[in-house]
């Protein structure tokens, strides 16, 4: 046990730099955008998520190589749920004690069920389709928000969301996606559920504080994590715990991903739209793409970078447009 733990001593100095560097940059952002605009404030807080979320990316591919995805998964969201309720427990039962569940459950089923559609994905068909197809979440929503709640399509939108596809397409497909098949349709359902839960949110919010919709979103993970860990037979890596660099992991996916990134999503809904939000969210493979050349020294394409330029033109576009 000792000298398991000897041995994972460089690489819990790799995770505290990288964790120190991520939040000293998120920080600076921090600081900047409480000077901003309201809206823009907004606006900051998903592009700080999108780094959040993009650092993940590579916490998790780590993690990945020692514990299963399933049984993460569930500790993570049982590890958010526990702290949430230590914070903001009093208030979460009353808010729940008071509201309808019909007020608040289907964007909690959305955000819960998505990425563990997503981890399903990963395992019939290619990263770069399922990064690609995830990706879409920002042209569904202008779907959902019209057939949900007829919200009509601006003239500018077609335009931007070809165009955001385009830039999509380049950055995580490289070119090219291999055949459509079980692993695309579960990806295209974790990206709906995305959607949902950003369409969906919007009215929760109306009910219910940001604090306890992120719980919601967050309990129902654990509940439908633990069943598939459970009838997948990967409950038994919880053995896997006391691995240095899962304590890290998990910790960081926790609290970072999960109740800082879930409060920020949903703290912005309450003011800008879930339309403006799914755009800026495309900046989340962008975040992946550059932490994983800081960290694992993986390098863009020509064709990556075109994309990743495409998307943030449009970001900014959608911004000065509004």
């Amino acid at each position: 046990m000792i000298s398991r733990f000897l041995r994972e001593i460089p690489a819990i100095i790799l995770t505290l730099y990288e964790f120190c560097a991520i939040i000293l940059w998120t920080s600076r952002i921090w600081v900047i955008e409480m000077d901003a605009p309201k809206t823009q404030r907004y606006i900051m807080y998903i592009v700080l998520q999108s780094i959040l979320y993009g650092y993940m990316d590579i916490v998790t591919k780590q993690a990945y190589q020692i514990m299963s995805a399933q049984c993460f998964l569930f500790l993570r969201y049982l590890l958010a749920a526990l702290i949430m309720i230590i914070l903001w427990g009093k208030q979460i039962k009353e808010e729940l004690l008071k509201v309808s569940v019909s007020k608040y459950i289907v964007s909690g089923l959305c955000m819960s069920c998505a990425f563990i559609f997503s981890n399903l994905a990963l395992q019939f068909t290619a990263a770069t389709n399922m990064s690609f197809i995830r990706s879409l979440s920002a042209l569904i929503v202008p779907v959902l928000a019209f057939v949900f709640y007829k919200q009509k399509f601006k003239k500018t939108e077609p335009i931007l969301m070809l165009c955001m596809l385009v830039g999509l397409y380049l950055l995580c497909a490289k070119g090219g996606l291999n055949g459509f098949g079980l692993g695309e349709v579960l990806a295209f359902a974790a990206a709906t559920l995305v959607a949902g839960s950003l369409v969906f949110g919007k009215g929760a919010l109306e009910h219910v504080s940001a604090k306890t919709l992120s719980f919601v979103q967050t309990i129902l993970a654990v509940i439908f994590c633990g069943i598939v860990a459970a009838v997948s037979g990967n409950l038994g890596d919880v053995v896997y715990v006391t691995s240095p660099r899962i304590i890290f992991s998990m910790f960081y996916a926790a609290v970072g991903c999960t109740i800082i990134g879930y409060m920020l999503q949903n703290i912005a809904l309450q003011h800008i739209s879930a339309k403006k939000i799914g755009i800026v969210q495309c900046l989340y493979p962008i975040s992946t793409a550059l932490f994983a050349f800081m960290f694992l020294s993986e390098r863009l394409s020509f064709a990556g970078i075109a994309g990743a330029l495409i998307i943030i033109i449009c970001v900014i576009a959608e911004n000065i447009s509004h």
